[in-house]
């Protein structure tokens, strides 16, 4: 489910699961569960030690986070880097978009863009990469 109005990864993960994944990658891409306590607890958000562990298996369920023995406790690894994460995200919204609401997501896009240049060139940039690329 993709929530529009939240921000980064609580688009579309829980709150809780969101604050555990932002930790993950801020840690450095890899975590135990009691670094993941002790960093949402900096952040002034206190988790109980199990359902930070509930979570982080749960994000690992989700194919979001690897799960690897480490001594006497597991370690968590990020899957994809936050831009990877976020690119896939986005990627999944859009062609949703497209195929389903081709025009007027075109039309929206032309919209937005026309109103903000610096966006505009960044888009025409982009898209001339991209075809570039094709013909390469």
């Amino acid at each position: 489910m993709f929530r529009p109005g939240a921000g980064g990864s609580a688009a579309v993960l829980g709150p809780l699961e969101s604050d555990v994944l932002n930790a993950v990658w801020e840690i450095g891409g890899s975590a135990t569960v009691a670094e993941i306590v002790d960093r949402l607890a900096i952040g002034g958000r206190s988790v109980h030690y199990s359902s930070a562990k509930t979570t982080l298996n749960t994000l690992t369920e989700k194919g979001h986070l690897t799960k690897r023995a480490r001594g006497k406790a597991n370690t968590f690894t990020a899957v994809l880097t936050r831009d990877q994460f976020e690119q896939r995200i986005v990627g999944g919204v859009l062609t949703g978009l497209m195929q389903n609401y081709r025009n007027p997501l075109i039309a929206n896009l032309a919209e937005t863009l026309a109103s903000d240049d610096e966006s505009l060139r960044e888009f025409e940039r982009l898209l001339e990469l991209r075809r570039s690329e094709m013909k390469s």
